[in-house]
């Protein structure tokens, strides 16, 4: 996965936080110190300007980025350049306010709206709490962690900035404990010059329909009238999308527990005659195609996410026609 790739992940990540701890919190949440740093670093996306250069590091290779983070109005900018490796850049607005999806960015997974009880909802995946301090890029840190509440997913360990409450560090922790991916600054800047910096030209900003097709969009399940599904997930893990692809007749469907996200892709049985099954992992990132016979006939299904094999397997397993009840519902 190239540098440019994987940052776009961890603001997804960032912009999922969002939507999950944007609600209001109740009394039991605000006194959970690993709230209130969710919470701090959630404000300081929104609120504060920042530029600074990141790492990368999976399976033993090293990539760095610059990023350029500005908040004008009811909107953000970000821009990511490659340092090293193959160039690239990429460059977004995305509403604050109007539009946690910023598709065109963060992709089809980042709108997710949940309740007031969505904080109580991921704890009941991850055990949450603070775990001592850290120096990251000169500055000073408070550690959170994330830990998996059962196999089916890997863990967190998340570096916040004590002075500005930004996330310097990101790691996603194998399950025998065992850092898999590291993304982290190296060097930032928060506001000063930056908060009056004008966005860089060439820029482009969401139009009035977009934003429309944001809101409408980013409820908790937007989805096509299915076809397929997973009858076994994870607990905690919700559809945030679905849709057939009436073209090839692939039908995918996206799924989250506020940190993890995965996909499952369904291909028609036409289409599955010339797809080979196998198996391939990169980093934490796992991506398994398999044969499925449905009906008297083959299908190949397969699950991509940041998930162990066992458990994109499983759901591979799981997956069956949609009901005529979820069909009608």
């Amino acid at each position: 996965m190239r540098v440019i790739d994987y940052m776009k992940e961890k603001f997804r990540m960032a912009v999922i936080m969002t939507a999950i701890f944007a609600c209001g919190a109740s009394v039991s949440q605000q006194t959970d110190p690993a709230y209130g740093l969710m919470v701090e670093m959630i404000n300081a996306s929104q609120r504060l300007n920042y530029e600074g250069l990141v790492t990368y590091e999976k399976m033993g290779n090293l990539k760095s980025a610059k990023v350029l983070h500005l908040v004008r109005d009811a909107e953000i900018f970000e821009q990511i350049v490659s340092l090293n490796g193959p160039e690239g850049e990429f460059s977004s607005f995305s509403g604050t306010k109007e539009c946690h999806k910023t598709a065109a960015f963060l992709g089809e997974t980042s709108g997710l709206n949940i309740n007031d009880s969505s904080y109580v909802q991921l704890k009941r995946s991850y055990s949450i709490e603070t775990a001592g301090t850290q120096r990251i890029a000169g500055r000073e840190t408070t550690l959170l962690m994330l830990r998996p509440n059962d196999a089916w997913r890997y863990g967190y360990v998340v570096a916040i900035d004590k002075q500005s409450g930004l996330m310097l560090q990101s790691v996603l922790i194998s399950l025998a404990g065992k850092p898999m991916e590291r993304f982290q600054f190296i060097e930032i800047s928060v506001g000063g010059d930056l908060d009056s910096m004008e966005v860089p030209s060439g820029s482009f900003n969401l139009e009035a329909d977009e934003r429309a097709d944001c809101k409408k969009n980013n409820s908790l399940l937007q989805q096509d009238i299915p076809e397929w599904q997973a009858d076994w997930l994870p607990t905690g893990f919700v559809m945030t999308d679905s849709r057939l692809d009436k073209d090839s007749g692939q039908y995918s469907m996206v799924f989250t527990d506020g940190l993890a996200v995965l996909s499952v892709f369904v291909e028609s049985s036409e289409a599955s005659i010339k797809m080979p099954s196998f198996a391939a992992t990169s980093g934490a990132t796992v991506a398994l195609v398999s044969k499925v016979l449905l009906e008297g006939s083959f299908f190949t299904v397969s699950v991509v996410g940041e998930i162990p094999s066992d458990t994109a397997r499983r759901i591979i397993e799981s997956v069956t026609r949609a009901s005529d009840t979820a069909k009608n519902s």
